[in-house]
């Protein structure tokens, strides 16, 4: 358990003012009683005042939905957006979804009725209504045009992908996505295969989501790779995908680049998992972040929102898989 001297380190002033402030005593900033209350509830620390203490001083209080599954993405995302947020006065509370639209529509309720300040809503499952009456703003999907939206340039990524391909001589490409809302909202995909359209390029598309949990990943990867063996080129919607077709193309035989070029999409701080280093469409995750919440806190604080969708420019990073 954190003692009242591990507080006083974290928060840079000395175990007498972390005491003081603890037991609401002496005279200090509210910023720095803030602080100390936010640092004792990271640690674990608690004190029976802790709760009412929190509402008495009035925390400025940002929500995340996030899936926050098994995918790295999300770690980085979240933790951006705390960065983010606070340099803003606000605290960050992460509520992981898991993509199950009953349980983010319960932590939305939820949310509305403990008075958090806003929320930034980074699923994507379908059927989720949202009242718009708390301020919210979206990051990757667009839920209605009367909330803001903070996203990536996802068609382009698939139109550079497509091209950076082609550029290699593939004339076989095959597409993975386990994007969640279909692939008519996919814009990767839209923009991959429209981008696609000439004489002896040949796209073909498989979406996890088609086989209702039936197969595990690494099957429907295994059986697409079996399917095809003309493919000379694919693109992977995540990350995470890549990294697993990575694998697979590995555990089959198959040889990356000499084979087969894949190129994922992510950012630069997940581009150094993997051997071979991948090729992908590059995300500014932290930008994402940084938009999303500054958006937010002008809702909060009734500024004008100049703009209900901000695009993020995306680009490619050749690696050692293209």
């Amino acid at each position: 358990m954190a003692t009242i001297q591990d507080i006083a380190n974290e928060v840079g002033i000395s175990k007498a003012a972390v005491s003081r402030i603890l037991n609401k005593k002496g005279s200090f900033s509210k910023d720095t009683i803030r602080k100390v209350y936010r640092v004792a509830r990271e640690m674990g620390y608690t004190l029976p005042e802790d709760i009412q203490a929190f509402e008495e001083l009035d925390f400025k209080i940002i929500a995340a939905v996030l899936p926050l599954s098994n995918m790295a993405y999300y770690s980085m995302l979240a933790s951006y957006l705390e960065t983010a947020a606070y340099s803003y006065g606000y605290s960050l509370m992460i509520c992981s979804s898991l993509f199950d639209s009953e349980k983010e529509e319960e932590f939305l309720n939820y949310l509305k009725e403990r008075k958090i300040n806003g929320i930034i809503y980074g699923s994507f499952s379908e059927g989720v209504k949202i009242d718009d009456t708390l301020p919210i703003v979206t990051i990757g999907y667009q839920m209605s045009k009367q909330i803001p939206v903070i996203r990536s340039d996802n068609y382009m990524a698939g139109v550079l992908a497509a091209k950076h391909l082609a550029s290699k001589n593939c004339k076989n490409i095959l597409y993975i996505s386990g994007y969640q809302a279909g692939n008519h909202r996919d814009k990767r995909y839209l923009g991959l295969r429209e981008s696609s359209k000439e004489p002896g390029l040949n796209i073909k598309a498989y979406f996890t989501e088609d086989y209702d949990g039936k197969k595990n990943i690494e099957s429907i990867i295994s059986n697409m790779f079996v399917e095809n063996p003309q493919a000379d080129g694919l693109f992977a919607e995540s990350y995470t995908l890549a990294v697993k077709c990575l694998q697979v193309a590995n555990n089959l035989g198959i040889k990356v680049p000499e084979q087969i070029k894949i190129i994922g999409y992510g950012n630069d701080s997940l581009s150094e998992y993997t051997y071979p280093k991948l090729s992908y469409i590059k995300e500014n995750t932290e930008l994402i972040a940084q938009k999303a919440i500054a958006q937010l806190v002008d809702m909060i604080e009734g500024n004008q929102v100049l703009t209900n969708e901000s695009i993020i420019p995306v680009s490619i990073e050749q690696n050692q898989t293209t």
